[in-house]
């Protein structure tokens, strides 16, 4: 029994790596640029800017209304603009600590965008607090199709979402793991 368990999973996780990886390479071309030895594409990013702190990100149990503060989710919010092939990304409420430089790095890896929200402050100062940021990119070269998007930290498949940019050019895009730096 134990064994027929294991051949399933294999075969699974197997099937899954199989369709996840479909169609990257017949969206890649010879205008690619290396992304430190991820599949490379056409794609390219900037990043834009970081706000200044928002609040705390923890809650400070200062509610008026005597209510529990309520547990703030990161998300993605996107815009599509099809006549620049450009896409705006802001993704909001990153936690990090209320001393950092915020900053968001984008790698590809086909149709995939992969974010990084990290404090570039290397000086090692450190608050006793954490806040919210609100961290903006742009992401260019991008086609009216599918493009799949997570943080940079995820391995679960349930952190990758879709950006169905053939059918909507604006939308939100949740990231239930509250808990990580981004």
């Amino acid at each position: 029994m134990k064994k027929t368990l294991l051949f399933c999973g294999i075969f699974a996780i197997a099937a899954f790596n199989f369709l996840s990886c479909d169609d990257e390479d017949d969206n890649n071309n010879s205008n690619s640029s290396d992304n430190g030895g991820a599949t490379t594409s056409n794609l390219s990013a900037e990043f834009i800017s970081a706000s200044d702190c928002l609040g705390n990100a923890l809650g400070d149990g200062t509610r008026a209304d005597g209510a529990d503060d309520q547990i703030i989710i990161p998300f993605i919010a996107y815009k599509y603009d099809s006549a620049k092939g450009e896409v705006e990304l802001n993704l909001e409420n990153a936690r990090m600590n209320c001393a950092a430089k915020p900053k968001m790095d984008i790698t590809f890896s086909g149709d995939t965008i992969i974010f990084n929200a990290y404090n570039s402050d290397t000086s090692g100062d450190m608050a006793r607090c954490i806040c919210r940021f609100n961290l903006t990119s742009k992401v260019k070269g991008v086609e009216s199709k599918v493009y799949y998007i997570r943080p940079i930290n995820s391995t679960d498949a349930e952190d990758v979402q879709v950006l169905e940019l053939s059918q909507k050019e604006e939308g939100v895009v949740y990231f239930l793991d509250a808990t990580s730096s981004y």
